[in-house]
């Protein structure tokens, strides 16, 4: 069932969702698609500028629809979330083939989110895969948290998205996909817990 969220609240697609329903078909009272050159200080920039353009200062929902290190994310680190891309893989033409390099966020910048620190907090949403299966992911979502005041959300499993369009058709503004498996909330502290958001309505 689909996941009801307070308004204002902020997306954010990957680079690699973009497309012409908006990204991935589902929308916030404020979406934004990702260029490649995604790092992790531009995405505390740009929650900082949307909870800056609300009227009560109150931002109360950050999805991050990035690739989690789930399946299909190609990268070892089991904490890293891929957030940009600062070289893609080689093309045709070339004379040999070079690995794709990732900007991810991970366990070594997960500092920038310091800057939040002090803002009227909301609730951060990884909607990729597997973010918090390994405890370096547990822990990464455990450092957001000490270090901006907000919660944060993140699932064990891998997601299962529906195409773009099948999710605009279905999924309200305001509303993000439900989840497959065990989630987690961590609260303000860092403290974490099992959590239930399904169908839910979340401020």
């Amino acid at each position: 069932m689909p996941i009801r969220m307070a308004q204002p609240s902020l997306l954010l697609n990957s680079y690699q969702f973009t497309d012409v329903f908006g990204g991935c078909g589902m929308f916030m009272d404020t979406t934004w698609n990702c260029p490649k050159s995604t790092r992790p200080q531009d995405i505390v920039g740009w929650i900082h500028t949307a909870y800056a353009r609300t009227p009560n200062k109150k931002l109360h929902n950050v999805v991050l629809n990035f690739h989690g290190p789930g399946e299909d994310n190609p990268l070892k680190d089991s904490s890293a979330v891929i957030i940009g891309e600062a070289r893609p893989e080689s093309g045709f033409g070339t004379t040999h083939f070079r690995e794709a390099i990732y900007i991810t966020l991970n366990l070594s910048n997960v500092g920038v989110f310091s800057a939040l620190k002090g803002t009227n907090p909301g609730t951060i949403w990884f909607h990729g895969c597997a973010v918090a299966r390994t405890m370096k992911g547990k822990y990464l979502c455990q450092r957001i948290a000490e270090c901006c005041g907000w919660r944060v959300v993140a699932a064990e499993d891998d997601q299962e998205e529906w195409v773009a369009i099948i999710n605009w058709l279905t999924f309200p503004r305001g509303t993000i996909d439900d989840y497959e498996g065990r989630v987690y909330l961590w609260d303000g502290k860092g403290k974490v817990g099992p959590f239930s958001p399904n169908g839910g309505y979340w401020d």
